[in-house]
């Protein structure tokens, strides 16, 4: 079970941050890629490709927003937090799941 636990907090702690970073510097590329596009030279793939993945990566806030539509905050940061938690949480409950249906779940010693 501690040793569940130990992998559970490392893997919502990971993906939290990975999300986040990503989300945040995505969107923080994303005005630099909109003028990139005007220019002849063009944005690089790199760029691009990072503010797809933000993208990608924060469509629940689109429907977030729709549900409750007061919930957007000046900067965004506070939504960027909360879905990266969302997908932090997401991601244990699906390490669970999977250790519970292989058969190491917390009932059973691993």
């Amino acid at each position: 079970m501690i040793k569940f636990a130990g992998t559970a907090v490392a893997l919502f702690a990971g993906v939290a941050l990975v999300h986040f970073f990503l989300s945040f510097f995505g969107l923080a590329l994303a005005l630099r890629v909109a003028f990139d596009a005007q220019s002849p030279g063009g944005p690089t793939p790199l760029d691009v490709a990072l503010v797809r993945v933000a993208a990608i990566l924060l469509a629940p806030l689109s429907l977030a927003n729709r549900v409750v539509p007061g919930l957007q905050t000046p900067g965004g940061h506070l939504e960027i937090a909360a879905t990266s938690v969302l997908f932090g949480g997401v991601a244990v409950a699906v390490l669970w799941l999977w250790r519970r249906r292989r058969g190491h779940g917390p009932h059973h010693p691993a």
